[in-house]
């Protein structure tokens, strides 16, 4: 659910197999979502039991926001012609589901599709699977090689005021549980037992320690104004003519990429049509296309619209739009890295 309440009296330590067993008795009523290990990779998918799921899991190359609130593509509409014109609209399915396992930057990437499609305009089909969604977050264990959501905010440990359920920190064999909405609060069967003054000093410190491990740190003070006054930085043109394929990687794994496009499918008896909202990527030659012109037709525009995006404009939300995790640079095909970039332009602005 959104956690329009939060609830910081439910503190306690459960065994891990009991936290495990408590995620299947639901199952009766709920999609299980979690990580899982395919491969080398982390994937988060709908399990049969806890024991497929990978809680040890570094990251993932796609957020759970990304695949189970805001879906890659999705049916709106279908129009009928016979004879006359009829529309038919897909109505939103509210199917419940719980999704565990979520790191704090994917907690904070889907705070940030919430800006996007429950403010002003309220997106149905978003709306009614967050309404139906549990989420379970659990604070980061590892810091991966390209993480930096600490210079962001946004993790290794979650500190949301809330829009998420309930919270989890590895204490070895058990989980410290801190519930964090009603819904939670009424689902939660497992006594445990009560975590005091020792225990959330114990988690303060697994935190600290974990921010001396990161390898990649950025500082983003002042972004908004150092970007806008350095659109012209030779690093733009650098970076797209040296490396930049426009494949659109970045925008496809990036949590918080909301952009999307409408496609039309026409049926072979060419009588229906049905109408789909699909991802869309600013890395597109054609996604600035309109009438008259295209006013991002360089490959360099494109690449500054995307990391200014990502590091900068926080005049559209007032956050920034990056949660940190590295995806966009970990499978970005020739290592171009949005924090290497901004470091350069900061370079300048500091010689200048």
């Amino acid at each position: 659910m959104t956690g329009e309440r939060t609830f910081q009296k439910f503190k306690r330590l459960i065994p891990k197999k009991a936290f495990l067993l408590w995620l299947d008795s639901l199952k009766k009523d709920y999609k299980l979502i979690g990580p899982t290990k395919t491969g080398r990779h982390a994937v988060f998918k709908e399990v049969d039991s806890s024991k497929e799921l990978f809680m040890e899991y570094e990251t993932t190359m796609l957020s759970p926001g990304k695949l189970f609130l805001y879906k890659p593509n999705e049916e709106l509409f279908r129009f009928a012609m016979n004879g006359k014109i009829t529309i038919d609209e897909i109505a939103p399915i509210a199917e419940k589901q719980i999704i565990t396992g979520v790191h704090p930057c994917d907690v904070n990437a889907i705070l940030y599709l919430d800006r996007t499609f429950l403010r002003t305009f309220k997106d149905p089909h978003y709306e009614a699977r967050r309404k139906n969604t549990l989420i379970i977050s659990l604070n980061c264990a590892r810091v991966s090689e390209n993480c930096f959501c600490s210079s962001v905010g946004a993790g290794p440990f979650l500190h949301a005021a809330g829009g998420y359920d309930m919270l989890l920190t590895n204490f070895e064999s058990e989980y410290l549980v801190e519930i964090k909405s009603r819904e939670a609060e009424e689902l939660f069967g497992l006594e445990g037992r009560g975590a005091g003054q020792d225990e959330m000093r114990f988690k303060a410190e697994k935190e600290k320690s974990m921010h001396g491990k990161f390898k990649k740190n950025i500082n983003v003070s002042g972004l908004d104004n150092i970007f806008a006054e350095n659109m012209e930085h030779h690093i733009w043109q650098q970076t797209a003519e040296e490396k930049c394929l426009s494949c659109a990687n970045c925008v496809m794994v990036c949590p918080t990429c909301f952009c999307y496009d409408l496609r039309d499918e026409m049926s072979m008896d060419l009588k229906t049509v049905t109408r789909y909202r699909c991802f869309d990527a600013c890395q597109d030659m054609k996604f600035a296309e309109v009438h008259g012109g295209n006013f991002r037709q360089r490959r360099a525009a494109r690449l500054r619209q995307f990391v200014t995006h990502k590091l900068g404009q926080t005049n559209q939300y007032g956050v920034l739009g990056t949660v940190g995790c590295g995806r966009c640079i970990t499978w970005c095909p020739t290592g171009i890295d949005l924090t290497e970039i901004t470091k350069e332009i900061q370079k300048f602005k500091v010689k200048s």
